[in-house]
């Protein structure tokens, strides 16, 4: 495996991330993981039913696309 984080797969990321815990090469693979993800946050003060509807329609999206 290599050291291009950005040619790595996602899966090979984290492996990688679990090989070099607490070096500063798993910070910079995490970088690269985290860059990937479509991170997506519920707003603070929404009632948890409207949190709930939230994570609902967030599980719809992904499973469309």
């Amino acid at each position: 495996m290599s050291d291009n984080f950005e040619e790595m797969t996602t899966e090979e990321l984290r492996a990688y991330m679990d090989e070099h815990q607490g070096e500063e090469a798993e910070e910079l693979a995490f970088l690269e993981y985290k860059s990937r993800l479509n991170w997506k946050k519920v707003k603070a003060g929404v009632s948890p039913q409207e949190e709930e509807q939230i994570i609902q329609n967030l599980i719809q999206e992904r499973i469309k696309s």
